[in-house]
């Protein structure tokens, strides 16, 4: 029996990491529910304990009448409850800005006209986006952590492996532990660990401090749990630079120039993956200035998220992977194609975790109504010759379809129910094109998940060492969990922005038919 090849037939070795990842969902999904509704069920019974009270008195809705002249309704307009209640009072004290059409009589027999409160193209429809339960801060961070930890070992048994099932072998063992470097394994988990332990550190100030106690209590441990890291680092590289030249000390740095060219000399990225317990809202506003201002605040945040999904991907797989390797004793043999296979593999890993918790659906959904409101130009090739009625670009106003302006001597066509958007600029063409229909980068992000699992799945297929087949099935397993996160989003918003793009196109065509 050779113990470099792979002799397990091709069922055993689909089943075994697809029946594994399966049990695997299936149990944190059941663990994440249970704590969603230990932690809802309070303020949903409180609710409908509020709502189904008899002895709350209720306002009754404004009845819409005409008040003819000489009618005895007329008389009794003063009685208690003839008004209609203000719009403030009726929604329990918040303005509900939609536009209403009024046409009354008066009492002198003087009919008013119709009133609309602003002439221009139908403002666009938003449908709720349905609730997807995503990971929470503390048990993404857990997971991440478990997976790249078992990266690191599975790195460390490519390289230190043995052969101890040989009859004549002097190593009992699995791997060579003598050859590996403590306080390197030591500086790779505090890099691994320090977004988990300012989770588990927020977990437990939350317990029993109030919350108005937090913010402070937020910004003093994220203080201290940075003290701690960068003194453990520290403590690890000055002993690593005693046994190693100083060559190899720059492949422990490197990462932070990178750092410091996206970030800066900010510390939350660093810590935390995300900063914000509120995720970014849309305002449902008409005023162009004010869409603008909102497509570039989610422009920036979208570019943000970007950025950490590449860095903390490239990072986790650099030091998990890659760090191991730059290490190794001189006179150490190894396979290189096994050892950078298994960086491709935990940075795809990691940009499938990073990118489902980050791009998920409902975060999506806030930039695709901004770019609902923003619409696009496109430059108009057929009134080059003059003959079209062109009028100059203002940015104080909405445009509708197929308006016609003039802006830096380009003539553009509105080519979207509503635009806002400046003509010519490159920023708000690229977040229509991306967010229109954000259904299409949530398919971009399942085909290269489910395109890792397929290479994977091959690689099982083919005849491999041992080591490299352990490897490959145990990167499996959460590999599955994300790619059941990313095709449930993808599912999602397909079915709801089809829904949308037809109320909208009904919309317009019953605008053009008016």
């Amino acid at each position: 029996m050779s113990c470099t090849e792979n002799e397990s037939g091709p069922f055993v070795v689909f089943f075994l990491p697809a029946v594994v990842g399966c049990l695997t969902i299936l149990l944190a999904r059941r663990w994440a529910n249970s704590q969603v509704s230990n932690t809802s069920s309070t303020a949903v019974s409180r609710r409908r304990k509020i709502i189904k009270d008899p002895l709350i008195k209720r306002p009754l809705p404004p009845i819409a009448c005409k008040i003819m002249q000489g009618s005895k309704k007329a008389v009794g307009v003063s009685k208690k409850g003839a008004f209609p209640l203000p719009e403030e009072e009726m929604n329990g004290g918040k303005r509900v800005g939609r536009p209403t059409r009024l046409s009354t009589t008066t009492t002198t027999g003087m009919t008013l006209p119709d009133i609309k409160l602003a002439d221009g193209p139908v403002p666009p429809k938003h449908i709720p986006f349905p609730y997807i339960p995503q990971d929470g801060p503390l048990l993404f961070e857990a997971m991440t952590f478990v997976f790249t930890l078992v990266a690191t070992g599975l790195q460390f048994l490519n390289l230190y492996r043995t052969v101890w099932w040989l009859p004549y072998s002097y190593a009992n063992q699995a791997m060579n532990f003598y050859l590996i470097d403590p306080h390197l394994v030591a500086f790779i988990v505090t890099i691994i660990f320090r977004r988990l332990l300012l989770s588990l550190s927020l977990s437990i100030l939350r317990s029993f401090l109030a919350p108005k106690l937090m913010p402070h209590a937020t910004i003093a441990a994220r203080m201290f749990i940075l003290g701690v890291i960068l003194g453990a680092l520290a403590w690890c590289a000055y002993f690593i630079v005693l046994k190693y030249p100083l060559v190899k000390i720059f492949y422990l740095c490197y990462p932070a120039v990178i750092y410091f060219l996206l970030f800066g000399f900010q510390a939350s990225p660093f810590l935390e993956l995300n900063n914000s317990d509120t995720p970014p809202l849309h305002c449902c506003t008409h005023d162009p200035e004010q869409v603008r201002a909102e497509v570039d605040t989610l422009r920036q945040d979208f570019n943000l998220r970007v950025k950490k999904i590449l860095f903390n991907s490239v990072v986790g797989a650099y030091y998990s992977s890659f760090i191991p390797c730059c290490f190794a004793q001189s006179y150490l043999y190894y396979e290189v194609y096994a050892a950078s296979q298994q960086v491709a593999f935990v940075w795809g890993g990691l940009f499938g975790r990073y990118a489902s918790q980050l791009l998920c659906g409902a975060l999506c959904d806030v930039p695709h109504r901004a770019a609902l409101h923003l619409g696009r130009w496109s430059q108009d090739n057929s009134c080059t010759d003059g003959s079209c009625e062109v009028q100059p670009w203002s940015g104080g106003r909405l445009w509708a379809r197929g308006a016609r302006v003039l802006h830096l001597g380009v003539p553009y066509v509105a080519a979207a129910p509503v635009v806002a958007a400046q003509p010519g600029c490159s920023k708000h063409h690229r977040f229509h094109s991306v967010f229109i229909n954000p259904s299409s980068l949530l398919c971009l992000l399942l085909s290269l998940q489910l395109s890792l699992i397929m290479l994977q799945l091959c690689l099982l297929f083919s005849s491999i060492p041992w080591h490299n087949f352990l490897s490959i099935v145990i990167l499996l397993f959460i590999n599955y969990y994300t790619l059941f996160k990313m095709l449930r989003d993808y599912l999602v918003a397909w079915k709801v922005y089809k829904a949308e793009n037809m109320i909208q196109d009904k919309n317009v065509s019953l605008q053009n038919a008016n």
